[in-house]
């Protein structure tokens, strides 16, 4: 099996009906992390890469393939014989077995997800036309242009870098139990979480006779304050947020009410300040009217827990794998510090492609 033609086949239209199963063999540092995340770290994800390493039977009918016996049979091409094309007769064919093919397969498939039945059969429709194409194009003199010798090294950069990349994935993708531990306890923070209510009033809400000038607009502006002031108080009280929740609105004229039970909340859902302030409370206890973009609101704490490790250990592995793979990339191309000719390539664009395509030509 000829390595330029397994490189050749990542370049190509038709490696689409693989890459769709696949994950479109796309390499950009974003896309590294995300297949991090994809793995959600377990064991089946090494079982996977393993299978891809060795064929293994799925279904009867590919447990009655023995590796040795032909899965692709090509009349009428003779491969590597040497015998011009004009002369081939009906006893001329290449063929190719179950495990040849399957290297192919696994090889490419640097993802090593599953192949559909129909993927892996249009990989063999396009394997056989290449290999038809093959003969032809050798005798055209094409293998000895500059054009292919271009290309094959632009391939071989991208193969590289690609297996590298996967490589790096490979090591870092599922942390020990002692990273863990270690990282939920120097970042135990980030699992708390309180369940909060909360009562909110818009700032652009209006009044009868308001008007548009600024002094007008400051005069709304600390009547509403003072009504989230009033609620504040209600809030202290004990009245329920609901109820507190659907006064503001009838006094305002407003008829769509906005939730007020938030759920659990993470530090990181809060801007700073806020954060701060309501992880200080008890359960019960009533932030400050707290002054944000577009409104006036008042949280209450009804209770709060810190998640065990048990029950963010996959959460807690992802980030740590991500971490890993941006340090070992990191660690490579910091050094490197390319500069671009503005007047040739124009101005600056974003350096990571979109998730998901391709950041090859």
């Amino acid at each position: 099996m000829r390595v330029y033609f397994i490189l050749f086949l990542l370049l190509v239209t038709d490696a689409g009906v693989l890459r769709a199963q696949t994950g479109d063999i796309a390499r950009s540092h974003e896309y590294w992390l995300n297949l991090a995340q994809a793995s959600s770290l377990s064991e089946s994800a090494t079982s996977q890469k393993k299978a891809a390493d060795e064929p293994q039977p799925s279904s009867s009918t590919e447990s009655s393939v023995r590796p040795e016996d032909a899965v692709i049979t090509l009349h009428g091409v003779c491969g590597s014989s040497g015998t011009p094309a004009h002369e081939k007769d009906e006893s001329c064919k290449t063929v190719v077995s179950r495990r040849e093919f399957e290297f192919l397969s696994n090889s490419i498939n640097l993802g090593g997800k599953p192949i559909s039945p129909g993927s892996r059969q249009n990989l063999a429709k396009t394997y056989a036309q290449y290999l038809v194409y093959e003969e032809p194009a050798k005798e055209a003199g094409l293998e000895n242009t500059d054009q292919y010798a271009e290309i094959m090294r632009w391939l071989r950069l991208r193969m590289l870098t690609d297996l590298l990349r996967e490589r790096i994935v490979e090591k870092y993708r599922a942390p020990s139990d002692a990273e863990v531990a270690r990282y939920y306890q120097e970042n135990v923070a980030e699992f708390e979480r309180v369940h909060v209510t909360r009562i909110l009033i818009p700032r652009n809400a209006s009044f009868a006779g308001d008007g548009k000038s600024e002094a007008e607009q400051r005069e709304r502006d600390k009547k509403l304050l003072a009504l989230a002031s009033e609620a504040r108080q209600r809030a202290l009280k004990g009245d329920d947020p609901d109820q507190i929740q659907k006064d503001l609105y009838m006094a305002l004229g407003i008829g769509s009410l906005p939730p007020t039970d938030l759920g659990d909340q993470a530090r990181k859902n809060f801007v700073a300040e806020e954060s701060a302030e309501l992880f200080s409370l008890k359960p019960g206890e009533v932030s400050k009217v707290e002054t944000e973009l577009s409104s006036y609101v008042i949280y209450k704490v009804t209770s709060r827990e810190t998640l065990p490790q048990n029950r963010v250990k996959e959460q807690v592995s992802r980030e740590i794998a991500q971490r890993n793979i941006e340090k070992a990339n990191q660690a490579i191309t910091q050094s490197a510090r390319p500069e671009y000719n503005g007047k040739y390539f124009g101005p600056p664009v974003p350096d990571m492609p979109t998730p998901g395509t391709s950041p090859h030509p």
